[in-house]
């Protein structure tokens, strides 16, 4: 298991931000924002984002994807639902959780010359889980080597 060290800001041709996201690919908030529109914080009002169309391209993500990988304008993500709708906290379950976390390690490991970089903290998310939950729930499996950790968050494995 690998981490980073730094907020996340740029990523290589072979770098892949994985953020938590909603199932109707509302990407408005937290790091699903800052995969939007490159600003830490809730934005979306600013960029008039309720009114752009499934498809608009972010910065690293594309409107409208729930769940899995989509190139935005600038890079590539992979969007890890956590919650059913924007705000919903709790609103999926850890084993509906730890499903989407299967997939992400099942794409991770088709592409095994990419690094896998998830925005995960060490506290309780806009999802509504703790970090000691989310942290059972990514360990629910192997864990692919191209899988790397916010450093506060890696910690907790140990």
């Amino acid at each position: 298991m690998k981490f980073y060290v730094d907020f996340v800001t740029n990523l290589t041709i072979d770098q892949v931000f994985v953020f938590g996201s909603n199932l109707k690919g509302f990407h408005g908030a937290g790091s699903a924002g800052y995969a939007s529109f490159n600003l830490v914080g809730n934005h979306w009002r600013a960029f008039d984002y309720a009114n752009k169309p499934n498809g608009w391209k972010g910065k690293w993500n594309v409107k409208g994807i729930g769940e899995g990988f989509q190139e935005g304008e600038i890079g590539k993500s992979y969007a890890l639902p956590t919650v059913t709708n924007a705000g919903c906290r709790r609103s999926r379950t850890p084993e509906e959780i730890i499903k989407s976390i299967g997939s992400l390690y099942e794409f991770a490991n088709i592409h095994p010359f990419w690094e896998f970089l998830v925005a995960q903290e060490n506290k309780t998310g806009l999802n509504g889980y703790s970090a000691k939950e989310m942290c059972k729930m990514f360990g629910a499996f192997d864990i692919p080597d191209n899988i790397y950790f916010k450093k506060e968050f890696f910690e907790l494995f140990y």
